[in-house]
């Protein structure tokens, strides 16, 4: 079967989308011999083996038209220049009330 990648999808969000298990990711890195963090490009097809090991997940997604999309954009990595709050300094830039 083949999935076609979305606006910021990863393979483990296209592994939660359509076999219910981000494990599956990890098969579908193999299929497609890409790395399984790599950037994929929207409208990019991902070949995948229709187990679905969580069926009820992947019909939960479905049912409400969840598409998970949790790579992270270049507009979210400056929104956050200096790493989070691991590397917040307490009453400069964490402040607390």
């Amino acid at each position: 079967m083949q999935s076609t990648v979305k606006n910021r999808q990863s393979l483990l969000d296209i592994g939660m989308e359509e076999c219910g298990a981000f494990e599956a990711a990890y098969t579908m890195s193999e299929q497609n011999d890409i790395g399984i963090s790599s950037d994929l490009e929207v409208g990019q097809l991902i070949e995948y083996t229709a187990e679905t090991p969580r069926k009820y997940l992947k019909e939960n997604l479905e049912a409400k038209g969840v598409k998970p999309a949790t790579a992270v954009s270049d507009i979210d990595e400056a929104t956050v220049p200096y790493g989070g709050i691991g590397l917040m300094g307490i009453e400069y830039d964490f402040i607390v009330s």
